[in-house]
């Protein structure tokens, strides 16, 4: 008998799946199982066999990469009918509900969508109307997370006396009312004005349960209580639905998503059938005994095992180094990537994985310094941040003055120098063929009011105490306290919490300064306490060529920098985890959270196909003050008969460094007869 041409490759399991008719249906599919390869095999399959019309498909998926991706896999092996899948995030098929039954939803035919920048404006307006609000400052984007979880679950005060709860509480009625009057929808309504419509129409109702015969759904661990209800709404009576995901690999409950959905769904839908790949092609058997172990210390999962089916032999034993600092730390991931590149490595294979974006300044800092190129992933690149361009700009300003960094600076913190100031400086540079430094400079000292002249002389008085103040100091002062306390003198310290109404956001964003200090000490250590290091500093710091923000699919030979948030779907040849420590991982804001956190360590622990590196710091320095890190407990979950552990770096030299180190010293000597 002829085999089914979408059945071709497929393991027991993943068949299982594809052949599956009708009525409720789970695909727990492990990390690297092929859940993708299965879901467009699926569809394929139902097409083929004729058990629906590629029009009766509607894929709902997170990402319209995903969803894009899936339908072209479908079309490329079954033709243009293929075209006809519906397939996109909750999102879109919710504005395409919504466009078809504007009138049901009480909308505009022409009605527009806000983004989240539109709502907070909706919302600063809102607070100008309430009088004796009006003289408090807020958080817009916190007060908006507020109002979209209670329209998500309801609205449910927490236990503290909140001002955050009480104004949410007044301006969530007038929110929607004001959104209703402008004839707009947020991503909040694009999912609940779909489920009212399904709810209140019959007509509606009966027309999308006609029209999807089989509904499907991708990563459905990250779906929230809102879309769970929209696909229960949408999978009717007949319940030909599934569902695709990962328990293990939940880890969106920070933004809604209920991991329960998934772990309830035989509950929720009677007569499901489950089906479990457990076959990893992605990870050697090595590493996914270290996944496999950590994971089932959580108790709430569905109970599998990923089974190494990509690889002949066990694979290389993961390590784990621990240092005294984690200074020490990142010097050192510049020394394993060095090891992997002689090994055979490129950039491009090598992933340095952390917990949260402010882990990597101090690493974005040393991969400048020793020129590893670099691309980050899901977050703002250390250098592109204000703070850091303005203490950079302060620096070059001091020390090799250009026109982009002087025009920067002149006027941070506030010191009065506006746009006619600065206009006038300009005017007469032009009239004296002098650049914006050199007019400043000469223009305060002929042609311009005294009381300004005052202002930019101060200026100019910070720009020359700076690199002296910095410099200053014995061998046990560090430049990098130095820098900081210069610029708390300075009032820029102040300048940036005014500039913030959270004050824990203000204190991160002075944080950076500090981390920019510890970069710079990384420079003195080697070059000394001197203007050209300085200069050095500052030179590699602005570098722009070795790092590029984007997508870690579509890089060239670079480093990969990611959270463990943003690496989830991705895979690296060799993958290194940093800040393995308690307060880090699990994080210390997120004690009640066990589960998903350890959940975070698995997925990243599953990105590794051949090498897996851990490493953490005895202590790191917060706010200036050295603190002790103890080891993260899912670190400490590792048996230690998975992993080769070494202290302070130190370890037996691996196979052929011996040599290496031996040929490299040999030629050295050579040099010197």
């Amino acid at each position: 008998m002829k085999e089914n041409p979408w059945l071709r490759g497929l393991n027991d399991e993943q068949k299982h799946a594809v052949l599956h008719n009708f009525g409720p249906l789970l695909i727990l599919a492990g990390a690297g199982s092929g859940k993708t390869t299965v879901l467009v095999a699926r569809m394929g399959r139902l097409i083929a066999d004729q058990i629906c019309r590629p029009d009766e498909i509607t894929v709902l998926t997170f990402t319209n990469k995903a969803a894009r991706e899936m339908k072209e896999r479908v079309i490329a092996k079954l033709g243009k009918s293929a075209k006809r899948i519906s397939a996109g995030t909750f999102h879109s098929f919710g504005l395409q509900m919504l466009k078809a039954h504007y009138k049901e939803a009480r909308l505009p035919k022409q009605f527009g969508i806000i983004d989240a920048g539109d709502a907070k404006a909706v919302l600063r307006d809102l607070i100008k109307e309430i009088s004796h609000f009006a003289k408090d400052s807020f958080d817009l984007e916190k007060l908006l997370a507020i109002i979209n979880r209670w329209r998500e679950t309801g609205v449910e005060r927490s236990l503290a006396d909140d001002p955050y709860e009480d104004l949410a509480e007044i301006l969530l009625p007038k929110y929607i009312k004001k959104l209703e009057l402008l004839g707009v929808v947020d991503f909040e309504d694009l999912i609940l004005r779909p489920i009212e419509l399904l709810e209140k129409h019959s007509g509606i109702r009966e027309t999308y349960h006609r029209n999807i015969q089989q509904l499907m759904v991708d990563e459905f661990q990250d779906t929230n209580s809102l879309q769970m209800k929209l696909v229960k709404l949408l999978a009717g009576e007949e319940k030909n639905l599934t569902v695709v995901g990962d328990d293990d690999q939940s880890i969106y409950g920070w933004r809604g998503a209920e991991v329960q959905n998934i772990l309830n769904f035989p509950k929720y839908f009677k007569g499901t059938e489950v089906v479990r790949l457990e076959r990893n092609y992605r990870s050697t058997e090595a590493i996914l005994s270290i996944a496999n172990a950590v994971i089932q210390k959580n108790s709430h999962r569905h109970d599998k095992v990923l089974i190494p089916s990509g690889y002949e032999d066990v694979g290389a034993t993961p390590e784990s180094f621990v240092y005294e600092s984690d200074e020490e730390e990142v010097e050192n991931i510049s020394d394993q990537i060095q090891f992997f590149l002689n090994e055979g490595y490129h950039y491009k294979d090598i992933a340095i994985l952390y917990r949260s974006n402010s882990q990597g300044g101090l690493l974005e800092g040393e991969f400048r310094r020793t020129g590893i190129p670099y691309s980050l992933t899901g977050g703002s690149a250390f250098f592109d941040r204000r703070e850091v361009k303005d203490i950079l700009a302060f620096l070059r300003s001091a020390i090799s003055p250009n026109e982009i960094s002087v025009r920067r600076t002149i006027n941070i913190p506030p010191r009065g120098i506006g746009e006619t100031t600065i206009k006038a400086i300009e005017e007469y540079g032009h009239e004296h063929h002098l650049g914006f430094p050199a007019a400043a400079h000469r223009w305060n000292k002929t042609e311009i009011p005294e009381k300004t002249g005052e202002k930019i002389e101060s200026y100019f008085q910070i720009l020359k105490e700076l690199p002296e103040y910095v410099l200053m100091g014995g061998p046990d002062v560090a430049c990098g306290d130095r820098l900081v306390e210069y610029f708390v003198q300075i009032g820029y310290r102040d300048f940036i919490f005014k500039g913030f109404k959270d004050g824990a956001t203000a204190l991160k964003r002075w944080r950076l300064i500090e981390v920019l200090g510890r970069v710079l000490d990384s420079f003195v250590g080697r070059g000394g306490k001197t203007l050209k290091t300085l200069k050095e500093f500052i030179d590699c710091m602005e570098l722009r060529d070795t790092v590029d923000e984007g997508s870690a699919e579509e890089t060239p030979d670079k480093v990969q920098l990611l959270t463990l948030h943003a690496c989830k779907g991705l895979e690296f040849p060799v993958t290194i985890m940093i800040g393995l420590e308690e307060d880090i991982i699990p994080h210390r804001t997120l004690g009640t959270s066990i589960d998903e956190e350890r959940r975070l360590f698995y997925v990243g622990v599953t990105r590794a196909k051949e090498r897996l590196v851990f490493t953490r710091a005895r202590k790191r320095k917060r706010y200036g003050v050295w603190r002790p890190s103890a080891p993260s407990r899912f670190l400490l979950e590792v048996p230690e008969s998975l992993v080769s552990a070494y202290d302070c770096g130190f370890r037996p030299l691996r196979t052929g460094e011996r040599e290496t180190l031996l040929a490299d010293l040999f030629k050295k000597l050579e040099k010197q007869s």
